[in-house]
């Protein structure tokens, strides 16, 4: 482990631009990372930053109305489910937000869930369930729900579907609380404004959100901690000194296939979740790799065990159920294996020392 760690150093130490990619951490993992990062003028990367960053680029221009999970469960008299992306990130969703008991509804509307272009899935049983799909893609689906909701007109050969989009609209205007939930990865730019710009039209009249499924490897948890850290999401550079986000610039992916990057911090030690190394291995650029899994590396990088949040020690991590942060305890006891955190703050000190001297 000394070993690993002076070699991590001295790579780290010389780097002229390092990024810190994966970032499949707890909170103090990620607090290290950034402390590290800030240091070495180096890039700060999620591996699912893509969805993140598009969420958070679109809500800076138009604004947000969003509603928490238990709120949706007890509250809302329409749930519109946009694309496949909800449900395979988390196939017991409808079944949390559909339960058999919850709290008093606004309204007297009996429960409708509202799919557009899903595949077809178990839907709970009671609720009216409406699917909008036909041959249209699912942009121009959301585009024409949108229209029908402002009622305005529209155009389509479909009568069946023009029928159900009319239907759909008029059941949005009536409702009492209408929640559109989808995963931001999914959709594209114009979509997502598209949804948010339909909220904002029916919150004059009536009550609306939205429920965005959350990042996989605890990417709002990193995303909250990177905010609260220097006052930036992810994708933040802090070669210039202070902080600087860009959401294309400072893409691990993009930084490392253009050779701007010269060495990796890639972080994988989250239980139940695995990040996607880039394509190529790491590019050919040196890489000091922390992970709780098997890795392949190139006979340059310094591999690290750690510990995997969640299962090896406590974690601090973001919950969906309670839209926060929330401690995990570890499921599979205490171990001896170093945390993220106490690797890079060694790594970081080592630097220090190294520089001194």
């Amino acid at each position: 482990m000394d070993s690993a760690l002076d070699r991590a150093a001295d790579l780290l130490a010389q780097a002229r631009l390092p990024v810190f990619g994966g970032l499949f951490t707890d909170v103090n993992g990620a607090a290290a990372a950034l402390a590290l990062a800030q240091k070495l003028g180096g890039v700060i990367d999620h591996a699912a930053s893509s969805g993140t960053s598009k969420a958070a680029r679109v809500m800076r221009e138009t604004g947000s109305t969003p509603a928490s999970l238990g709120e949706v469960r007890n509250r809302a008299d329409t749930v519109v489910l946009i694309g496949d992306g909800p449900r395979e990130r988390d196939s017991k969703l409808l079944e949390k937000l559909f339960p058999a008991k919850s709290l008093p509804r606004p309204g007297d509307n009996k429960r409708e869930l509202i799919v557009i272009r899903a595949k077809k899935g178990k839907t709970p049983k009671g609720v009216r369930t409406m699917e909008l799909d036909g041959k249209h893609a699912l942009p121009d689906l959301v585009a024409l729900l949108g229209a029908a909701a402002r009622e305005l007109p529209f155009e389509v050969r479909d009568a069946a579907l023009a029928k159900k989009v009319l239907s759909a609209g008029k059941r949005l205007r009536e409702s009492a609380f209408v929640v559109f939930v989808y995963d931001p990865a999914e959709l594209e730019e114009p979509v997502l404004h598209t949804v948010l710009e339909t909220v904002r039209h029916l919150v004059k009249s009536t009550r609306a959100a939205t429920l965005s499924m959350s990042a996989p490897g605890n990417g709002d948890g990193v995303n909250l901690c990177s905010i609260w850290t220097c006052g930036l999401p992810m994708r933040t550079s802090f070669a210039g000194g202070a902080p600087e986000n860009n959401m294309w610039a400072f893409e691990a992916e993009r930084l490392l296939k253009s050779g701007e990057a010269d060495a990796l911090v890639w972080i994988d030690a989250l239980d139940g979740a695995e990040a996607s190394p880039p394509t190529r291995a790491f590019r050919g650029i040196p890489a000091v790799v922390l992970s709780s899994k098997p890795v392949k590396a190139g006979r340059d990088d310094v591999v690290i065990e750690v510990g995997a949040a969640a299962a090896d020690h406590d974690a601090e991590i973001y919950l969906p159920p309670i839209a926060g942060i929330g401690v995990v305890k570890a499921s599979s006891g205490a171990s001896k294996k170093p945390t993220v955190a106490d690797v890079l703050k060694e790594i970081g000190a080592l630097i220090d020392k190294k520089g001194a001297a």
